[in-house]
């Protein structure tokens, strides 16, 4: 199986997920539809995709005022279920995906470190409008580490302005994740 299509089911959320910023934009940005609940710095969102199925991830996006003032977005992080199980377990897996800004150096990867340890790294899958996304799978540990922490270290390369690490607090991001529903097997 290649690649790409194992990590489908969690690239519609990050597609959507592009044209938003935060709870209350993102709401905005996906129309009536969507429903955005907030726990702590992280939230979840739900809408139905055009065949009315129903598709949910929690997030939190991180932001910066540029030069004139303008918040930019600089990270945007999901967690959602893949519509395949892709390592056998007889369930769904729970992805991590993550969309930073055009600019960024695909070869260097991204890496991701919860409380200064418990590290995983990614390359970099493709680049759209919206940004560069790529997406890993969260085993259990990974899934154990991330709602046990309380801060994650997020790093990439900007072609630009050269290595990037964004602090992300990790407050509400259990809650965040128990509210998605559970995929079908």
């Amino acid at each position: 199986m290649s690649l790409r299509r194992a990590f489908s089911g969690v690239s519609l959320a990050a597609a959507i997920a592009i044209t938003a910023f935060s709870p209350a934009q993102a709401q905005e940005a996906a129309g009536e539809g969507a429903k955005v609940q907030k726990f702590g710095t992280w939230s979840s969102r739900c809408e139905k995709t055009n065949a009315g199925v129903e598709q949910c991830h929690a997030f939190t996006a991180i932001g910066v005022n540029d030069e004139s003032g303008q918040q930019q977005r600089v990270l945007y992080l999901g967690i959602g279920y893949g519509k395949r199980d892709t390592d056998n377990d007889g369930k769904n897996d729970l992805f991590m995906f993550a969309i930073t800004p055009l600019g960024t150096l695909l070869p260097s990867g991204i890496a991701w470190q919860i409380d200064g340890k418990n590290g995983f790294n990614q390359q970099f899958l493709y680049c759209l409008p919206g940004g560069c996304q790529t997406e890993i799978l969260l085993t259990e540990e990974r899934v154990k580490a991330i709602k046990a922490g309380s801060e994650m270290e997020v790093a990439f390369r900007l072609v630009t302005r050269g290595e990037v690490k964004i602090p992300v607090k990790l407050d509400g991001v259990s809650k965040a994740i128990d509210s998605l529903p559970k995929p079908k097997t």
